[in-house]
């Protein structure tokens, strides 16, 4: 790979970060304005910090899948898969009552840690 190639993955590994944050950031502030204005379905006990991880969680998958897809987009890193599950699994405990978020975190981060380091092996 030449320095141009990896400048311009770079600079689109950033873009893409860049617009993960925007949108996460815009859903962040209409749960928020829906929460206060009463509009917030209730649904087991997720409030809206449950809301705003479900949808950071759900963008941040469809980029992913988007970058896995797509020939154009640099592939996503480990940590983007990390991200994106963690976001979906803190997202979804507040629906689901059940409080093993933090466990299932732990266990994904490890898990996706060991089959790296099992994959790059030589």
């Amino acid at each position: 790979m030449t320095i141009e190639q990896n400048l311009s993955e770079k600079k689109e590994r950033q873009r893409l970060e860049g617009l993960w944050w925007a949108v996460a950031l815009i859903w962040a502030g209409l749960v928020l304005g829906a929460d206060s204005m009463g509009f917030l379905p209730k649904i087991g006990s997720a409030d809206s910090w449950s809301w705003i991880f479900l949808g950071a969680g759900v963008f941040g998958t469809l980029g992913n899948l988007y970058r896995v897809i797509s020939s154009d987009a640099p592939n996503p890193t480990s940590w983007d898969w990390i991200w994106s599950a963690a976001f979906l699994i803190l997202g979804l405990g507040g629906f689901t009552m059940l409080n093993i978020s933090w466990p299932l975190i732990l266990i994904l981060v490890g898990g996706i840690i060991l089959v790296n380091v099992l994959w790059l092996r030589d």
